[in-house]
């Protein structure tokens, strides 16, 4: 089977280091393709329709393909969180397993059990539950494999493979994950990829252990999101009726009674919504809330596959955030005629034919901004000081 490989080598990992460390954990050549900068990028209208699939929310560092029948599809992708793995930290990353593991593609997160403070400093940081409970959300919610390994270290310092900043491919995470992935190339070549790969050994094993990750210390819950009692154990989320809601956007004036009867049945038809509060939106990429988001969803609104199926609505209550960080992005996109804003204000050459046909068939949901893309697709209520968006 000829492999494919897309990838986006991480801050400090040289591109061809990567690529080495890949081959390697195959144990097989692969042909490498690099992940455009940026949806917006003629390049990403030119990704097979898998893989486009799932940078619509956020991008992997690693997607390994193949061809299956006509059509090119993943079978895993790989994200390697080098940083401290608090909470934070932790579930920063979790879009990235979403976006996979929603489009159908099994996931791997490899993050330290425990670090060090950066620059080698005295103090430790454990990694959250909150990481490991969310890929077991995920697989109970996709039937997908997410899974959750360790990067190797010592006392706190991260391990490497030689002088390369990458986990040591003898370790036995990376053993384990090596193995993994032989499964998936195995399962993808029959005619039921998840189903074949959800009997292999290994992808049990890892089941298993992501399992006790996420309960062994205390699942995480609203009241304490972060579980296991440590840092991020409490956060700034509130469960409130939705009348509460409707009737607090309301006396803050974040919403006249005409906005606030525009929004659709079904948002108001959940009894509860879950509020978090973000404090940007677009700016510096919307880190942390994106990945903040996509887990409060996935582990403590989601009772389906799709972002229509929850127990509660999803809100981003933001804290001095005006409506026009939005509204200018989305402007300053659609007025932009360089090749990477809105095709639809250029005339159609061969330098846009590709970006001009794919907006005709997708609009730009796929191209906006990260951060818009995601609370677009993921939040019910957008809630600004001076305004608010809805989920339709």
């Amino acid at each position: 089977m000829d492999l494919i490989v897309y990838y986006d080598a991480p801050q400090g990992i040289g591109s061809q280091a990567l690529q080495h460390w890949v081959e390697a954990l195959i144990g097989s050549q692969c042909t490498f393709k690099s992940l455009p900068n940026s949806n917006n990028s003629a390049a990403f209208t030119q990704l097979p329709a898998y893989v486009a699939d799932i940078l619509y929310l956020d991008k992997p560092d690693v997607i390994i393909t193949a061809i299956s029948g006509i059509h090119e599809r993943p079978i895993c992708s790989i994200e390697l969180a080098g940083c401290t793995p608090q909470y934070q930290h932790a579930i920063q990353r979790f879009s990235r397993m979403l976006a996979s593991a929603g489009n159908g593609c099994p996931s791997v997160v490899i993050m330290p059990r425990r670090k060090r403070e950066n620059q080698g400093g005295p103090r430790f940081y454990s990694r959250s539950p909150a990481i490991s409970y969310g890929a077991v959300r995920l697989m109970d919610i996709y039937n997908v494999p997410a899974f959750v390994l360790d990067w190797p270290d010592d006392d706190g310092m991260l391990e490497h493979e030689g002088s390369d900043p990458l986990p040591p491919l003898a370790s036995e995470p990376m053993l384990m994950l090596s193995q993994f992935i032989a499964e998936a190339i195995r399962a993808f070549a029959t005619l039921d990829f998840l189903g074949v790969l959800w009997k292999g050994s290994v992808t049990r094993r890892l089941l298993d252990a992501t399992r006790r990750d996420a309960y062994g210390s205390g699942a995480p819950t609203i009241a304490s999101p972060g579980g296991g009692g440590g840092a991020g154990g409490v956060a700034n989320l509130d469960l409130i009726s939705t009348t509460d809601l409707l009737t607090r956007m309301l006396q803050e004036g974040r919403a006249s009674q005409e906005v606030i009867a525009q929004i659709p049945p079904h948002i108001r038809a959940r009894h509860s919504s879950l509020l978090f509060y973000p404090t940007r939106l677009v700016k510096k990429a919307g880190d942390p809330y994106v990945g903040m988001m996509s887990y409060y969803d996935i582990a403590f609104c989601r009772d389906g596959s799709s972002s229509r199926d929850r127990t509660h609505n999803l809100v981003a209550y933001c804290n001095g955030v005006s409506i026009a960080e939005v509204t200018n992005a989305m402007r300053n996109f659609n007025n932009n005629s360089s090749n990477n804003g809105c095709p639809f204000v250029q005339d159609v050459d061969a330098s846009n034919i590709l970006r001009y046909a794919y907006h005709l068939r997708n609009g730009c949901a796929k191209t906006k901004t990260k951060p818009i893309r995601i609370y677009s697709e993921l939040a019910d209520i957008i809630v600004f000081s001076d305004g608010i968006l809805v989920h339709s």
